[in-house]
């Protein structure tokens, strides 16, 4: 694999290419009040260049084959301890929120969300999971060695252009303990004032506005996960998709079935940069199989074997 070590700069955000990883650089000046007075700083958001979806043989092939990947339901997530811990801290934020006379209203519709979600009702939210690092620790032990583990690394610009057609936004997940209520609290304030501006000026009734509550609570739970996964490194692209819509498909992942959605349809090849193999019984056969595939299948892309010290 191509190893790059340049620096360069591209108008107008500044791109950093070191050590095959590249970061985008996307900011300017925010005012931040200090005390009676007002100075500017400067803060700067980066977003991997590249992202790493970790899958096994079988999802490799689906994804290659048919040119998409799927989003699953995120009340079916892998683990359901990430959930749980999002709820715990919603709890927490609607207290938080409910204590504040301006938010007060709002504690009915909270709770009735927090009730069913909690209840197991499936939220309209789906998720595609990626890593920061291609060859992660803590993705490969996920895998335990009952099946072989691959990474499929993608451009995260030209990945994010083609998710635009089923509008999923790309999020860095949030890795917090005690302070994940406050957080989510911050965010669900954000998602009620919203909700409140468009209901000036549509009028709204209680169930639509229900629905649309309902719908950017649970579009919040993902975005939040125990410190413990910190390693984890994760970033999701998260899709709003009514679970009963006849675009909704399942899959069956070890003891449950799973709803999900089919994004990045294209007649296009995927923007895939090149494939890392997972630790395994044989990796170098396995890579040989995979390189062959991939370029029976139009990619000339690199196929990489892991560097990290784990035998399954």
């Amino acid at each position: 694999m191509n190893v790059h070590n340049e620096w360069r700069s591209a108008s107008p955000a500044t791109v950093i290419r070191q050590n095959r990883t590249r970061f985008v650089e996307i900011g300017g000046p925010v005012a931040v009040k200090k005390g009676k007075t007002s100075k500017l700083k400067v803060k700067a958001a980066y977003l991997p260049g590249f992202l790493s979806h970790y899958t096994t043989l079988e999802g490799l092939k689906g994804i290659i084959k048919s040119r998409a990947l799927w989003a699953s339901n995120a009340s079916f997530l892998n683990d359901r301890a990430e959930l749980i811990h999002a709820l715990k801290a919603s709890e927490r934020a609607i207290k938080m929120l409910s204590s504040k006379k301006a938010y007060k209203s709002w504690e009915s519709m909270l709770r009735s969300v927090y009730d069913e979600l909690s209840e197991g009702l499936k939220a309209d939210t789906y998720v595609a999971c990626f890593c920061k690092d291609d060859d992660n620790l803590s993705q490969w032990r996920a895998y335990g060695g009952s099946v072989q583990g691959i990474s499929v690394t993608f451009d995260r610009v030209a990945l994010s252009k083609r998710l635009q057609q089923d509008n999923a936004l790309l999020y860095k997940v949030t890795y917090a303990k005690f302070s994940t209520a406050s957080k989510l609290h911050d965010a669900l304030a954000d998602e009620l004032v919203a909700i409140a501006k468009l209901d000036e000026f549509s009028g709204q009734d209680d169930d639509a506005k229900y629905a649309d509550l309902f719908r950017r609570f649970s579009s919040l739970l993902p975005k939040f996960k125990h410190l413990g996964f910190q390693d984890e490194r994760e970033w999701r692209y998260v899709v709003q998709q009514p679970t009963q819509n006849k675009m909704v498909d399942f899959r069956i992942s070890s003891n449950k079935i799973v709803p999900y959605i089919v994004i990045g349809e294209s007649g296009e090849l995927l923007p895939i940069e090149d494939v890392r193999i997972g630790p395994g019984p044989d990796p170098e056969l396995t890579a040989r199989s995979v390189q062959t595939f991939l370029k029976a299948m139009g990619y000339n892309i690199d196929v990489d074997i892991s560097d990290v010290p784990f035998r399954p």
